[in-house]
C-alpha cells in the first residue's frame, strides 16, 4: 500500500512539474511576443538612420547618433531653430505633473466628501462619477473645445490640464478605499476637535498610499500619452507635448525610422521610471480600491 502511495505521489509530482514547465514555456513565449515591438524599436534607434523600416531585432552597427539628431531635429526641419525635443519634453512634464498631482488632490477630496458626508443628492453624484467611465472621451471633444475656446485658453497649459483634473475612476477608487477606514476612528477625531481637512490630511490620506501610487501611475501614463486633445487645442508648435512632436519625424513621403524610434525611446523613459518607482504599490492599490463599493 505504501509503495502504491509513493508511486502515486511520484507520478503526481512529475505531472505537476511538467505542467509547471509547460506554463513557464508558454509565459516565456508570450513575453517574447510582447517584447518584440519594443526590441525592434530599440534596435532601430541604435542602428544608423534609414528611410526603409528594418526587420531586425538586434542592431548590426551600434550608434547613438540617432538620439542626438532626434533631439535637435525640430530646428532642422524649418521650425524655430531654438526648439529641441527638450522643449516638448518640458511641456509634457508640466502637463503630466500638474494633472497627476492636481488630479489626485481633486479626486481624493471629492471621494472624502462622498465617503464621510451625508447630503441630498449624494447617491446621484456617486452614480454620475461612475457614469463618466462609460462615456468615450471622443464624445466630449467638441463641447470641451468650445468651452476652452470661449475661455480663450487655446495654445496654453491650462487647456491641456484643467479639463482632466478630476476623473470618475479616481473618485471611485479613493471612495472605495475610504469606506474601508474605520468610522469610529473618524468620529473620535471629530470629537477631539479635528477639522475635516485635518482628518483628510493626517488620517485618511496617509493610509491611502496604495491608491495614491496606483492613481499616480494611471494618471501619469494617461496624461503623458495624450495625443488627440493637445493636437486639437495646441496650434503653436512651442506648446505641443512630446507625443505630438514625434509626428515631425514622419513626413508625407519619407519617414526617418532611426530618428522616429529614438524619439519614441526618449518619450518612453520617464514613464518607465515612474512605473518602476511605484510598481510595488500598484497591485495593492487596485485590490484596496475594490474592498467596498
Amino acid at each position: 500500500m505504501n509503495k502504491l502511495e509513493n508511486k502515486n505521489n511520484v507520478s503526481y509530482k512529475r505531472s505537476m512539474q511538467l505542467k509547471s514547465l509547460g506554463m513557464n514555456i508558454l509565459l516565456i513565449l508570450i513575453t517574447v511576443i510582447m517584447l518584440t515591438p519594443l526590441l525592434w524599436m530599440l534596435a532601430t534607434a541604435l542602428s544608423p538612420n534609414t528611410m526603409i523600416p528594418p526587420a531586425k531585432l538586434l542592431p548590426e552597427k551600434f550608434t547613438l547618433q540617432n538620439f542626438g539628431d532626434a533631439w535637435f531635429f525640430p530646428g532642422k526641419i524649418g521650425l524655430n531653430p531654438d526648439l529641441t525635443m527638450g522643449t516638448f519634453l518640458m511641456n509634457s512634464l508640466i502637463v503630466t505633473i500638474c494633472i497627476t498631482i492636481g488630479g489626485i488632490i481633486c479626486d481624493s477630496l471629492a471621494a472624502y466628501v462622498l465617503a464621510f458626508k451625508e447630503f441630498p443628492g449624494k447617491n446621484l453624484l456617486i452614480f454620475l462619477a461612475l457614469a463618466t467611465l462609460m462615456i468615450p472621451s471622443y464624445v466630449t471633444l467638441v463641447p470641451q473645445y468650445i468651452i476652452i475656446a470661449k475661455l480663450k485658453w487655446l495654445n496654453s497649459y491650462q487647456a491641456q490640464i484643467v479639463p482632466f483634473l478630476a476623473s470618475g475612476m479616481g473618485i471611485t477608487l479613493f471612495r472605495s478605499h475610504f469606506l474601508s477606514v474605520s468610522k469610529e476612528l473618524v468620529e473620535s477625531a471629530k470629537i477631539d476637535g479635528a477639522s475635516d481637512f485635518r482628518i483628510y490630511s493626517t488620517i485618511v490620506m496617509p493610509i491611502a498610499k496604495p491608491i495614491i501610487a496606483t492613481m499616480t501611475i494611471l494618471k501619469a501614463m494617461w496624461s503623458w500619452n495624450m495625443y488627440m486633445w493637445p493636437l486639437i487645442v495646441c496650434k503653436k508648435v512651442e506648446m505641443m507635448p512630446l507625443q505630438v512632436s514625434i509626428g515631425f519625424f514622419q513626413g508625407q513621403n519619407v519617414t526617418q525610422w532611426g530618428l522616429l524610434c529614438a524619439g519614441m525611446t526618449i518619450s518612453m523613459l520617464p514613464l518607465l521610471i515612474v512605473f518602476l518607482l511605484c510598481q510595488k504599490f500598484f497591485v495593492g492599490g487596485i485590490q484596496a480600491g475594490a474592498v467596498k463599493g
